[in-house]
């Protein structure tokens, strides 16, 4: 025999009992509780799986990235730095049978951004120490160029394939960068602001999302544009095309800021310096990837701007890209904002990269069939 307590107030209960006499507390019968006990017991062995799947996987990422950037510290040799920007080519380039699908070790990018950060740091001296104006240009363009410029050579070196050289990747920076600026502002024709932004200042999130798309949007028909031009079908190719047009708009835009912040410019410099490595560049290379992904070997048309592979991907750079706007334009939330949407905005990337270096074996494989069929 099963003795039941009142759960309001704990008075001993007959078994058959429909209320507490004590409290006058309605009991379910139970059967019904046994049930819902189940049903709970049934839904914490289904969450648990999940929840050590979910586990595994942070622990991979952590592990996959930290063997990225293993190399960093490490001491390298200018002869080693010198191969890795003369790659590319078409005596550097290697066969697709001769790619690694290992992830890559990336290092040069933190010698790239060391050798900004000491020359910002000189000009900074020389302007401020010796009242000389004629660096300010220069503490300008340093500050503005430091990390987007390291981000690019970071994708470079992360393109297993090896087939973008360096000048072709300088080009797709400053003419795609300046290209994407004036898409935007032809898009920004079509932006109506609300009345909040236009007499308060501030943006309301119909704003920051309009902003989002045409920025996003006019950024990814430039990508486009190179990618088909250079019939690009490589997940990574994708992946550098992007982040590198968003490293060039992120550079030139930066290098505006710097300039309107009179007094402020160091502040300025600095906070878009570590702000960047969550911002343009991630959000072009997310778009980027997913654009090649769905293109692959096939010429590029409108149409795979509208499929789904794509969209998804796109509706997330905007997504973030209208956070960050949001979120930066109001103090209290401006730091939690960077944070969440910078690890947001990675661990796309990271997924994406994923998939890019998955394909390497599939390509390969294909390729050996196709040789194989002609044999």
């Amino acid at each position: 025999m099963v003795m039941k307590f009142c759960p309001n107030c704990g008075q001993a209960l007959k078994p058959n009992a429909k209320f507490c006499p004590h409290c006058g507390h309605r009991l379910q019968p139970l059967q019904q509780e046994n049930t819902r006990m189940s049903n709970a017991n049934t839904m914490m062995r289904t969450a648990s799986p999940l929840t050590d799947q979910f586990a595994a996987s942070s622990k991979t990422a952590a592990s996959t990235m930290k063997k990225v950037f293993s190399q960093v510290f490490q001491k390298h040799t200018q002869a080693e730095a010198e191969e890795i920007f003369i790659s590319g080519t078409k005596a550097t380039t290697p066969s697709l049978s001769m790619v690694s699908s290992d992830w890559g070790r990336p290092w040069l990018f933190a010698r790239v951004f060391m050798l900004f950060g000491l020359s910002f740091a000189g000009l900074l001296y020389v302007a401020v120490d010796y009242n000389n104006s004629l660096m300010i240009p220069g503490v300008i363009l340093t500050g503005a160029f430091a990390v987007p410029i390291s981000a690019l050579v970071f994708f470079f070196e992360m393109n297993a394939y090896k087939n973008i050289s360096f000048y072709e990747t300088l080009k797709v920076f400053f003419i795609g960068s300046v290209l994407s600026l004036l898409v935007t502002m032809l898009l920004y024709q079509f932006v109506s602001f609300s009345a909040q932004e236009q007499y308060y200042g501030q943006f309301t999130w119909g704003d920051t999302i309009s902003i989002g798309i045409a920025e996003e949007l006019g950024k990814v028909l430039i990508v486009a544009y190179f990618v088909n031009k250079s019939n690009y079908s490589y997940i990574l190719n994708g992946m550098l095309i992007g982040a590198t047009i968003g490293a060039g708009f992120a550079a030139f835009e930066t290098a505006g800021y710097i300039y309107n912040a009179g007094n402020q410019l160091l502040d300025v410099a600095l906070l878009r310096a570590v702000t960047a490595v969550g911002g343009h560049v991630v959000w072009t290379a997310i778009t980027g990837a997913a654009l090649v992904g769905v293109k692959k070997d096939a010429p590029f048309t409108g149409k795979m701007l509208f499929r789904g592979d794509f969209l998804k991907f796109f509706i997330a750079a905007v997504t973030l890209h209208a956070i960050w706007d949001k979120g930066t334009a109001e103090s209290e939330s401006m730091w939690l904002t960077i944070i969440v949407v910078t690890l947001g905005g990675w661990a796309i990337l990271y997924y994406l990269m994923g998939n890019g270096f998955a394909e390497i074996p599939k390509r390969q494989q294909a390729l050996q069939t196709t040789l194989g069929g002609k044999k």
